[in-house]
């Protein structure tokens, strides 16, 4: 029950830092569409527009993606709201994925463990070494 953060899916793009052994680790991966939109928006701003969209096109065929549907609405309206009232900003696309990710009982990997651990109720962690797990 794994759902897979933009800086992960980039990194496997990019065939930086995420292993094949960590990939074959994760059963059933999935990803919010929140997360397919960031992707597409940094293909849109890159030299190589074209073949970053290709590239996200291909890998997207092998992950779920979990839509942003009223549940998750209802839960990031919840998280943003405490989080504005305790003086934490965090961007609001990730208020929306850890919405997502909370009310589909689900667990985020993602290279921004300090980030999303101001969310509470979220379930996270990191791929990296020395963070996996953590």
């Amino acid at each position: 029950m794994t759902v897979l953060d933009s800086n992960f899916i980039i990194d496997i793009l990019r065939d930086k830092g995420v292993s094949e052994i960590t990939v074959d680790m994760i059963d059933d991966p999935k990803t919010t569409i929140i997360n397919v939109f960031e992707l597409y928006f940094g293909a849109r701003l890159s030299v190589k527009q074209e073949e970053n969209i290709s590239n996200i096109n291909t890998l997207l065929k092998s992950i779920k993606i979990i839509d942003f549907d009223r549940y998750a609405a209802a839960k990031a309206a919840d998280i943003h709201a405490k989080l504005k009232n305790a003086g934490k900003y965090i961007d609001i696309l990730d208020v929306l994925v850890a919405g997502i990710v909370i009310v589909n009982n689900e667990e985020l990997v993602t290279r921004n463990l300090d980030h999303f651990r101001r969310i509470p109720g979220l379930r996270c962690t990191s791929w990296q070494p020395g963070d996996y797990g953590r």
